[in-house]
């Protein structure tokens, strides 16, 4: 066995056998696991192109309009966007979309050193702005659709209104804008999976209680 994957080095001095040998299985099931997110991370860069799609119109919370082409930079192809959920007659956003958002904010210019990055919501730009001030993002470009054609379109919002969190990756090439990826929290019943995206749920999964029924709330922000 190489040094790297001896089970001591992964316990405390003084552990029992039962928490070696316990751990020593845990490692191998981990490993397993990265095994095969790496496997799904090359399934979906193996997807074929997506669709076409049309230049999107938004509001830049900065001011002025700005289309979706306008939102890569000369040197980078890729895009990535989360779009925060928004009640109309609500005054705060997802509690759950902010907490996602709030780490995407402290890691965006790690990200922008490989592709573009942006937040969109169907909110009006004031009411973004007076959320990311009280939240404090600084990094991100933040947007708000002109219109519901982009949300409709992406599966970000319902025929009814009804948002629902969603990652989009698009690409460019030439005048070309080109759809990728989307992923939204629920699949088949489970509401995990977009959490890769977040490290809360993961630093919850190392302690002994785990994730529990916590949720995330804006009242402690």
């Amino acid at each position: 066995m190489d040094s790297a994957e001896d089970p001591y080095l992964l316990a405390m001095p003084g552990a029992s056998h039962a928490y070696v040998e316990a751990r020593e299985e845990l490692r191998l099931a981990e490993r397993t696991l990265t095994d095969l997110r790496e496997a799904i991370a090359g399934l979906r860069r193996a997807l074929p192109r997506g669709p076409a799609v049309q230049d999107y119109e938004f509001e830049d919370a900065r001011g002025g309009a700005v289309r979706l082409s306008q939102l890569f930079s000369d040197d980078k192809s890729e895009l990535v966007i989360y779009h925060l959920m928004y009640w109309v007659d609500d005054d705060e956003f997802c509690p759950m979309c902010s907490l996602w958002i709030d780490g995407w904010d402290g890691i965006a210019h790690h990200v922008e050193q490989r592709a573009n990055v942006a937040v969109a919501t169907c909110a009006p730009v004031e009411k973004l702005r007076a959320w990311a001030e009280r939240r404090g993002w600084r990094r991100l470009r933040l947007l708000s659709d002109r219109g519901p054609s982009f949300a409709h379109d992406t599966g970000a919002e319902d025929e009814d209104g009804r948002p629902d969190s969603t990652v989009l990756v698009f690409s460019k090439d030439g005048s070309e804008i080109r759809h990728v990826y989307t992923g939204h929290p629920f699949m088949d019943g489970k509401q995990r999976n977009i959490d890769l995206l977040c490290p809360v749920w993961h630093i919850f999964d190392l302690l002994p209680s785990g994730r529990g029924d916590w949720s995330a709330s804006n009242d402690y922000v």
